[in-house]
């Protein structure tokens, strides 16, 4: 039996943390000096992160989506040095991953942020992740990488640009999909904010390129 994620409740008041999505502004971004604050990595920028080797402490994963399963860097995930964190959809797998902890979606719509609600937000992992630095890690700085929402000659992920023979492989959704999702995440980032506010916390787009508005935009090398 998968153990609760709120088992990893620290409320670390104070401390920053950087989420990493998967856009196409992490290709060659020198993101070294993150290692020394709490990281969560987002599906596929698991292949980004060291985590072959060293102590789990302050290193988490986190996905909603079951199909990575099907991802060559799946294995990655499996063989990483850190807290791993799926949604209880997942539970026809769960033997397969008897170490990882499971989160439960907020009861009430995603897009109202209910302090007194014990699940996470839902619609995608980026949201997941943000609730989780708020809720269980209590940072109050959470800094956003790869977090897009847009393409550069029809690659929406940072790994396109490596060669056809390093690149993950899986099912890939349509470009017009990946928009669909994008453009349905925005309610969601604008509840995280206002939830951000409560908490007495802030949260950083460090791509000032990105297209999600909702949050401060700040370069990395300014953090």
């Amino acid at each position: 039996m998968l153990q609760s994620y709120t088992q990893l409740l620290t409320n670390n008041i104070d401390s920053i943390v950087f989420i990493l999505g998967a856009g196409t502004s992490l290709h060659g971004l020198d993101i070294s000096r993150i290692h020394s604050h709490p990281v969560i990595s987002v599906n596929s920028s698991i292949l980004l992160m060291p985590w072959e080797t060293g102590l789990e402490e302050d290193r988490y994963f986190i996905s909603d989506d079951s199909a990575i399963r099907t991802w060559t860097y799946w294995k990655d995930v499996k063989q990483s040095k850190c807290h791993k964190i799926i949604r209880n959809s997942w539970e026809k797998y769960y033997d397969e991953i008897p170490d990882f902890y499971y989160f439960w979606p907020r009861k009430k719509p995603d897009t109202t942020i209910d302090p007194d609600d014990t699940g996470l937000c839902y619609y995608n992992s980026m949201a997941t992740s943000i609730d989780f630095a708020l809720k269980i890690l209590g940072c109050k700085k959470i800094f956003l990488l790869g977090l897009d929402h847009y393409d550069v000659g029809g690659k929406t992920h940072f790994w396109q640009f490596w060669p056809k023979e390093k690149q993950p492989k899986g099912m890939f959704a349509p470009i017009l999909l990946q928009y669909k999702m994008f453009l349905g995440s925005e309610k969601t980032y604008d509840a995280l904010d206002k939830f951000a506010e409560y908490k007495d916390a802030k949260i950083f787009n460090c791509n000032p390129k990105s297209r999600v508005e909702t949050f401060e935009k700040i370069d990395l090398k300014n953090v």
